[in-house]
């Protein structure tokens, strides 16, 4: 399975997405690069949203399967004035946590038709890559 990162987001939060980003995206593909699932699922495009209050309205979380092309697209918010204030090691962690919250938005996805079992295989994933990162888990509270 592939796995592509990128994101949406306001100046105020500068290079620090982007170098959070850098450093999850390659852990994260290399896990799942053996990763077959049985929905057919072939390519997890996750884009962060990481937008103030006042811009939140026009950057709405989106997921849509692609059924041609087999790749889920997922844009998730992560909290814009915690990740612009977190340390390096924190803004990875408010990622992963978006992750897996991902995870939990593929299966809404009628057309997706994601198993639990594909469901744990992508959660397993996501938590593979904290800990290779050394990265503790958030609260995983909604961001919307």
């Amino acid at each position: 399975m592939k796995f592509w990162m990128s994101s949406e987001q306001h100046a105020l939060v500068g290079d620090a997405e982007h170098k959070a980003r850098k450093t999850l995206e390659p852990v994260l593909a290399g896990i799942l690069s053996d990763v077959v699932l049985d929905c057919g699922l072939e390519k997890w495009s996750f884009i962060s949203i990481v937008m103030p209050d006042e811009r939140q309205a026009d950057y709405p979380e989106v997921k849509r399967y692609h059924k041609l092309k087999r790749d889920v697209e997922l844009r998730v918010k992560l909290p814009f004035s915690e990740f612009k204030d977190a340390d390096a090691n924190k803004q990875v962690g408010l990622m992963l946590d978006a992750l897996s919250r991902s995870v939990d938005m593929m299966g809404e996805i009628k057309s997706l038709r994601l198993k639990s079992e594909d469901a744990s295989v992508l959660r397993g994933a996501v938590e593979k890559a904290r800990l290779r990162l050394n990265v503790s888990k958030g609260d995983e509270r909604s961001f919307i």
